[in-house]
């Protein structure tokens, strides 16, 4: 038996962690293009999600870069750039070092389109094979450090589908909206609630396939007195899930039956995202206080606001948040008129903070 000490000091005892042996075996997958060959409309609605793009080769397709390698400062270039991680609210910048990729010291926010530090001095201590990749790619296999496909496909959710695509759909393949309720949330709680596998090696879980007890693959980080795996990473799941529907966090991947036909442009990406909480678009220029037509995205009034993680532990989020900050009760930030300057050219601030303070609480609409 193996022993991990989870969150709170609190020792668990624990099933073995899975051995070569047992990891997934990538013969049993088929890849989400051959998906695509019977489930042409679902996978064109996946294949603009952000599980499908979250990781991109940089060097096959250099668009992909959102950063402004041209800001003075930086500490990388970007012909060092290999692989882009994200690129709707941040977008963080790998290189490979040695025998494995790591995540650089800057990301781009692609909102506020500044530069914002990253992990400046833990950077080099979390390689991408142990803090993130399980979760970035479709069957990672530690031991081989090989993957069916580097981004999260349709047997993330689905499990190993090439007997299922073989078989031309006759074959079992999992069904997640067939499973038991806390089986069905296992599957996201994999990679949205922290933890890490039963050996302390690795960051996500390994070997865990859809449809199984994720409780036997991973340990989360809080793990309280008398609960088992399962059920802690079901506490945390739901907690997760409760702060999506209350605008905390969003997930843009479910439900989607179709591709968008036509790219957006930056500004109108920035709005949908907003618009999923607040649900005024219709009136927004009332919102506004601009004319019909403007092109203001939120991001050119309202301040932007990130979570830096400097120093990170093994105990601590990995990840960087960026939100708005937005004035409660009057649904502007203190100091807006700051911002009117950007596009008023040759309007002094005195004009700025005269106008807003004309409009007392503008736009308070459906919040």
């Amino acid at each position: 038996m193996r022993r991990m000490i989870a969150t709170g000091a609190l020792a668990l005892t624990l099933g073995s962690g899975p051995s070569a042996a047992e990891m997934l075996d990538p013969a049993g997958y088929a890849g989400s293009d051959r998906c695509a060959e019977c489930h042409k409309e679902k996978y064109d609605g996946w294949k603009e999600t952000f599980h499908a793009t979250v990781v991109k080769d940089a060097k096959k397709d250099p668009s992909a870069i959102l950063g402004d390698f041209t800001a003075p400062g930086l500490p990388f270039t970007r012909d060092e750039v290999e692989y882009t991680i994200g690129g709707h609210w941040d977008q963080r910048y790998m290189k490979k070092i040695d025998d494995d990729y790591y995540v650089l010291p800057k990301l781009w926010s692609v909102p506020s389109r500044t530069w914002q530090p990253y992990n400046v001095w833990g950077w080099r201590k979390m390689p991408y094979s142990k803090y993130c990749r399980g979760c970035h790619v479709t069957a990672y296999e530690p031991d081989t450090g090989t993957e069916t496909e580097h981004r999260i496909g349709c047997e993330s959710c689905h499990g190993p589908g090439k007997a299922h695509a073989e078989a031309g759909g006759e074959a079992a393949i999992v069904q997640p909206a067939k499973l038991p309720e806390d089986r069905r949330k296992m599957i996201c709680a994999a990679c949205h609630v922290r933890g890490k596998d039963p050996s302390g090696t690795y960051h996500f879980p390994v070997a865990f396939t859809p449809g199984e007890d994720l409780g036997h693959h991973y340990v989360p980080n809080d793990v309280q007195p008398g609960e088992t795996n399962s059920q802690a990473i079901l506490r945390a799941y739901d907690k997760w899930q409760e702060d999506r529907k209350a605008g905390k966090s969003k997930c843009d991947v479910c439900g989607i039956p179709g591709a968008p036909e036509t790219k957006k442009n930056e500004n109108a990406a920035a709005l949908d995202f907003c618009f999923g909480c607040h649900e005024f678009k219709e009136k927004y220029p009332e919102h506004t206080r601009h004319p019909a037509g403007t092109d203001l995205a939120c991001f050119d009034c309202h301040v932007q606001k990130t979570k830096d993680i400097m120093n990170v532990s093994d105990e601590q989020d990995i990840h960087s948040y960026g939100y708005f900050l937005v004035h409660v009760q009057q649904c502007y930030d203190p100091e807006i008129e700051k911002y009117c300057g950007k596009c008023h050219e040759g309007r002094d601030l005195e004009w700025s903070r005269r106008l807003v303070e004309q409009w007392r609480a503008p736009g308070r609409i459906d919040h």
